[in-house]
């Protein structure tokens, strides 16, 4: 019993850490929110020196087909139009942050031209952020679709 007792402090004590590590000023936020919305207004616009800029030089893609891929070949995809989105919203967007590291959740819903094929899905994605020289870079991002292409 005394065991359980300490294991449940432990657990608390822990929890209440991850939580204050998880503390996002609304300053983040919005710079946050300013970047994502900019990274879709340039795969929108096929601005692949945004993207250059955006992705970190580390950074990976995992698709919806559970391949990843590297962030040259992923902006490929929009500089040689092979991939051409004609609008991108996402609903609110889910944020935490942990000291230079951001974690992003929320849903796309997308509709455009994917190998010559018009459609229209969403997608409920996950995107880590790093922020670095006073810009935040995207990492890693993984999407999954909750509707058909």
């Amino acid at each position: 019993m005394r065991v359980l007792y300490v294991i449940c402090l432990a657990l608390a004590g822990l929890t209440s850490s991850i939580s204050a590590l998880a503390q996002t000023t609304d300053a983040a936020r919005q710079a946050i929110t300013k970047a994502e919305d900019a990274w879709r207004k340039a795969r929108i616009a096929g601005d692949t020196a945004f993207l250059e800029r955006f992705y970190a030089a580390e950074g990976r893609i995992q698709g919806m087909d559970g391949k990843v891929q590297s962030r040259t070949a992923d902006i490929a995809l929009f500089a040689t139009g092979k991939i051409k989105p004609k609008f991108i919203n996402h609903g609110p967007l889910e944020i935490a942050t942990y000291g230079n590291m951001a974690v992003v959740t929320g849903v796309d819903h997308l509709g455009g031209t994917a190998f010559g094929r018009y459609g229209e899905m969403y997608l409920r994605f996950t995107d880590v952020l790093v922020k670095r020289d006073g810009r935040w870079q995207l990492v890693v991002q993984q999407a999954t679709s909750t509707s058909g292409f």
